[in-house]
């Protein structure tokens, strides 16, 4: 079950919750039904002065229904709850960083992922944030001849690197806790350094040296 099915599910029941609330509450059933009579009542009558005078009582007893709506504890719940999700949603939303070269594309809509474009300058090959999941594609990288430098720092979240076939990687990740996935195979860490060479490095065209720092989370190097 992925978040946003979870979050429906609480938000549905906390609906439900309030409906049943005030289905038990006589004075906002009272209030409503009266509301409706009356402006049942007033598309009935000729009288245009009557007509006027029971809209009035009608749009008087919506208020007073709107004020135990607002009223109800509930109400204020399911307002809440959707905020306080979507800032958490927010603060920890993945960005997938594809490593592009020369230009900046953005796609908002795949997979929840922001794109953004690495390595395009020498300085550009860090990535720094409290939290978060990261997708890093390094499927396009311009590979420099002295070979390039990864350097991920945040307190949690996981990361997953596309490493293509043709490079060649060295590995340093340290971790409080977490698990490190290097090509299936896998590594629990506990508040240990853990490094990773391939054996082709020091003669491959394309190298890269990739490290990670991260207080909990896993790290996945796959090939793509």
């Amino acid at each position: 079950m992925n978040k946003f099915k979870f979050f429906m599910i609480i938000e549905v029941i906390i609906l439900v919750l309030l409906g049943v609330s005030l289905l038990k509450n006589r004075m906002f059933l009272i209030v409503v039904g009266l509301g409706l009579l009356l402006t049942f009542l007033s598309t009935r009558v000729t009288s245009r002065q009557l007509q006027r005078v029971l809209k009035q009582f009608a749009i008087a007893l919506g208020v007073v229904a709107l004020i135990i709506f607002v009223a109800n504890g509930y109400t204020w719940i399911a307002l809440i709850f959707p905020i306080i999700i979507g800032i958490l949603f927010w603060k920890s939303s993945g960005i997938r960083y594809t490593s592009v070269h020369g230009q900046n594309t953005y796609d908002e809509n795949e997979n929840n992922f922001q794109r953004r474009g690495i390595f395009e300058s020498k300085d550009d090959h860090t990535v720094s944030r409290l939290s978060g999941n990261d997708v890093i594609d390094l499927a396009t990288t311009v590979f420099q001849p002295a070979g390039n430098e990864l350097n991920i720092k945040k307190a949690s979240g996981n990361t997953t690197i596309i490493v293509p076939d043709d490079v060649a990687v060295v590995l340093d990740v340290t971790a409080i806790s977490g698990v490190v996935k290097i090509f299936d195979e896998i590594t629990k860490v506990n508040a240990e350094h853990v490094r990773y060479m391939t054996p082709d490095f020091g003669t491959s065209e394309k190298r890269i040296r990739i490290t990670i720092h991260v207080g909990r989370g896993s790290v996945e190097i796959v090939k793509g």
